[in-house]
Order: C-alpha cells, then structure tokens, then sequence
C-alpha cells in the first residue's frame, strides 16, 4: 500500500457511448488506485443517483464534482476515447486558475482541438505506467 496517497480529480468522457464510457472511466479509475491515487469520479458516482439528461440535475452533478477540486492534489485527463464538453471546460478551467493537472492515455494521448493551448501542456503528459497490481 502506498504510504502517501494522493486525491485526484478523474476526467473522462461520459455522454454518448455511456456503457463504454463508463467502462473506460472503471478501467481510469482502477489506473488511478495503481498509482496511489484516489480519485474522485463524479460522473460515475453521481449520475446514479442524478438524472445527466435533465440540464438542473446535470448542472448540479457538475457544481458537486467541481467542489473536489479544492482539495485535489491535481486533475488527471484520461484522453484515449477523445475529450467531452465537460473535459474541455475542466482543463480551461485548470488552465485559468493555474491548477496543476496531468494528461494520461492507455494509448497515446490525444489533445483537444484548440486554437489555445499553453505551450507548457506537454508537461502535463504523463507517459508512466501504472505498477502491476500485486
């Protein structure tokens, strides 16, 4: 077990392919715990319990997974199945506020189509792999 656990922020696609999306985010999150991470997952969690198709409840989703973020060490961008709406408007975010964060992909990473990019993003590119689970 790792003594220094660190919170994160999981960003994954949701919307659209919802079973595979979901599957990928299970597979991002059990990456996350190989790493000695714990990430918070609300589009996992909290579209249980919240309707994502009804713009208050979805709207609340997003207010309540957002609120981890002051007490994340970083926000984690798994980009294999490409970036949603609600990837691209956390790492704007990210990127306004100067909040650390770091790009990952089973695969290669893929960027989101940008004019704007800050030129430091390749630092956020996380190219380790998870340690095998014992």
């Amino acid at each position: 077990m790792q003594s220094c656990i660190k919170l994160v922020v999981l960003e994954s696609p949701y919307a659209g392919a919802v079973d595979d999306n979901v599957a990928y985010a299970r597979r991002c999150l059990k990456d996350c715990g190989l790493r000695g991470e714990s990430a918070q997952a609300s589009h996992l969690l909290l579209t249980q319990v919240l309707d994502d198709t009804k713009p208050d409840e979805r709207a609340l989703g997003i207010a309540l997974g957002l609120a981890w973020r002051s007490v994340a060490a970083y926000s984690v961008f798994y980009t294999d199945r490409g970036w949603s709406n609600g990837m691209r408007a956390a790492l704007d975010s990210a990127i306004l506020e100067n909040r650390p964060f770091k790009l990952r992909a089973f695969g290669r990473v893929q960027f989101p189509s940008r004019y704007f990019l800050p030129l430091n993003i390749y630092e956020a590119i996380d190219q380790t792999k998870a340690p095998a689970h014992a």
